[in-house]
């Protein structure tokens, strides 16, 4: 896995060995990747005295925080949903916040000197077929009514051709929002700099079990973390948790990196740290690294049934055949690059596509995070400040953002959410397969709306206040 051999032959960093015995602390966090970072660092730099822990079933950053496509962009590209779900004042904040994490990350980057190789160069979203150009007329034309119109741009397809180096563009459109980056460089680095603000992070420590109560109980295979606050930032693997398993579900997402293409590459415009997508459901996303390699990826991938997350997420060579098929057909003049490496990630995936923040138990002692949906690397500096701000009680806008009301609606129940999940991307796969060929998918609307297909929040009875006590079946694993 490329971006992680990187970053641990940069600097693996100090050990940070498991838990044994039993720790008092007053916020213990379930998750070493970016989200469980953030939440860390905000509290220690909003409580410099606070006692904060992190446990991690792995290393930090090597579930989806070290494995992802190295895209850091907001939100200003589904403005008119923003606008339509939360409100023509709430909606465009938070468009303003999420491009506000990119900045986070780049600020605190320079700051501890985490050198994750961020370039905001903006990130262009490609149409292949001319009834894709519309997919993004109802965002652009909320951004221009929002005088927001320098944040999404259209540009030509002759344009992104000439950039790229693909034949495929006719069109497209470029958000402003975006920077490029080195993922896992990002995490280790954020790792590093939780450590030095004094934060305790136990890596190899998976959470078997989670007593709600004050204080909450995190209990490990070799001891427990006893604390006021408890923090789950467990991304795809949040499904594991009692109350939360229809929240989101576990998707898998792909990616392959090239050999290093030199001039080849260097002399293409996109280059420079521009990101490349395009406007399938099962998105194409894409990146020059530093060192001149392409790395590629498309999500989509297989569902996690009853919210597990599975082997073949993290890696299915099928998958990663297809991607690299697809990877060769997106720039044939370079057929003779060699694909050095393939692997994969799970993605949770959520309804309304946005990140979401809530609490559990009799006094809200449990915190989470989750939802990111495959838009997670900037978005997760944001989410983890809220949980930060939450756990010591600062109200401002972004506590009180809709985002913090926990999961907007749940997922249906199972064997229905499989099976119908599964069935559901058998047809997006013929219908983005026919328009390939350049065919127009009979269809198309009925599928999105099925894919939105929940159950109302007020319906569902994970709502309720669940009592204090055990929860054996709470295992979960680090992001």
């Amino acid at each position: 896995m490329w971006w992680l051999e990187e970053a641990m032959a940069h600097d693996a960093g100090r050990p940070c060995p498991p838990l044994a015995g039993t720790t008092r602390v007053d916020v213990c966090i379930v998750g070493g990747g970016y989200t469980g970072l953030w939440t860390a660092i905000e509290l220690a730099e909003q409580a410099p005295g606070l006692r904060v822990a992190i446990v991690e079933r792995g290393a930090c950053g090597f579930g989806a925080s070290g494995r992802n496509g190295g895209w850091a962009t907001g939100w200003h590209d589904e403005l008119d949903a923003l606008i339509a779900r939360f409100g023509r004042e709430e909606g465009p904040r938070l468009a303003a916040r999420s491009a506000w994490a990119i900045e986070r990350i780049e600020a605190f980057a320079a700051e501890h000197g985490i050198e994750c190789r961020l370039r905001q160069r903006g990130a262009v979203k490609a149409a292949e077929q001319p009834w894709q150009v519309d997919r993004w007329k109802p965002a652009l034309r909320a951004c221009q009514a929002t005088g927001r119109g320098a944040r999404y741009e259209e540009v030509s397809g002759d344009l992104i051709r000439a950039r790229t180096g693909s034949p495929l563009p006719i069109a497209g459109v470029r958000q402003t929002d975006g920077a490029s980056l080195q993922p896992a460089l990002l995490a280790r680095g954020l790792r590093r700099a939780a450590l030095k603000l004094g934060v305790r992070i136990y890596e190899a420590t998976p959470m078997i079990a989670l007593d709600r109560g004050r204080p909450a109980v995190v209990h490990t295979p070799a001891g427990c973390l006893r604390a006021e606050r408890v923090v789950l930032a467990t991304g795809a693997w949040i499904g594991e948790v009692r109350g939360l398993r229809r929240a989101t579900v576990p998707v898998g997402s792909y990616v392959v990196a090239t050999e290093p293409l030199g001039e080849r590459i260097s002399s293409l415009g996109w280059a420079d740290g521009e990101l490349l997508g395009d406007c399938r459901l099962m998105v194409h996303y894409a990146q020059v690294s530093v060192d001149g390699r392409i790395v590629f990826g498309r999500g989509g991938g297989p569902l996690g049934p009853c919210g597990r997350v599975l082997r073949a997420h993290f890696h299915d060579p099928r998958a990663i055949g297809e991607v690299r098929d697809d990877f060769r057909r997106w720039f044939p003049s370079l057929a003779g690059a060699r694909i050095t490496h393939g692997w994969g990630g799970p993605v949770d995936r959520a309804p309304g596509h946005l990140p979401f923040v809530g609490a559990q138990g009799d006094h809200d002692e449990v915190l989470y995070g989750a939802g990111f949906s495959g838009n997670g690397v900037a978005p997760s500096a944001l989410v983890g400040r809220i949980l930060g701000r939450l756990c010591l009680g600062i109200a401002d806008e972004d506590t009180r953002s809709p985002l913090a009301a926990g999961p907007p609606a749940y997922l249906p129940p199972e064997p229905l959410r499989s099976a119908g999940g599964a069935a559901l991307r058998a047809v997006i796969g013929r219908q983005e397969q026919a328009e390939e060929r350049g065919r127009r998918p009979h269809g198309a609307a009925v599928v999105r709306r099925l894919i939105a297909t929940t159950v109302p929040r007020m319906l569902d009875p994970r709502t309720r206040r669940e009592p204090c006590g055990r929860a054996g079946d709470a295992r979960v694993a680090g992001e």
